[in-house]
């Protein structure tokens, strides 16, 4: 039996899914169906989305990934998290602190470290894209791809 990556921000995987679901159904079959979350990312999907965010960065600043300062990386990182909570309100990519000494509340990135297998995928999808419209390629490979793949249907 397949199994699917239903990513409820990418409409596409969750038409296929339900296409494929009522062509089950057709059947008039039992059928066993087990539905979990993604857990947390792995090694190497975090390492790749922090490669692509060190190659944009040295694109964006036109210097190769050597000449980068690790300023200029973390700076990178921040702007895409914010721009991509700007343009799509994932929550995953904030975390709620409060200062045990005022009791007051604040918002902060969250480390990619901490993103869900989904959540990063999501934001794996989200730099590509927006690296792409920059005018920088980013290669797909590795977990990151398997897990493109399979949510494309493939």
């Amino acid at each position: 039996m397949k199994e699917f990556i239903v990513n409820p921000y990418n409409d596409g995987t969750v038409q296929d899914f339900l296409r494929q679901f009522e062509e089950i159904l057709k059947d008039k079959k039992p059928v066993k169906i087990s539905m979990k979350k993604h857990n947390q990312s792995s090694l190497s999907q975090k390492a790749l989305a922090h490669i692509w965010i060190r190659d944009y960065a040295a694109f964006y600043h036109n210097k190769s990934t050597k000449e980068l300062t690790r300023t200029e990386e973390d700076n990178m990182k921040a702007t895409l998290k914010q721009r991509a909570y700007k343009d799509y309100g994932w929550d995953f990519l904030l975390k709620k602190v409060t200062n045990v000494e005022t009791g007051r509340s604040g918002y902060i990135l969250q480390s990619i470290s901490e993103y869900g297998k989904g959540e990063c995928y999501m934001f794996m999808e989200f730099i590509q894209d927006y690296c792409g419209l920059q005018g920088l390629i980013l290669e797909t490979s590795g977990e990151f791809k398997r897990l493109k793949d399979e949510s494309m249907g493939q």
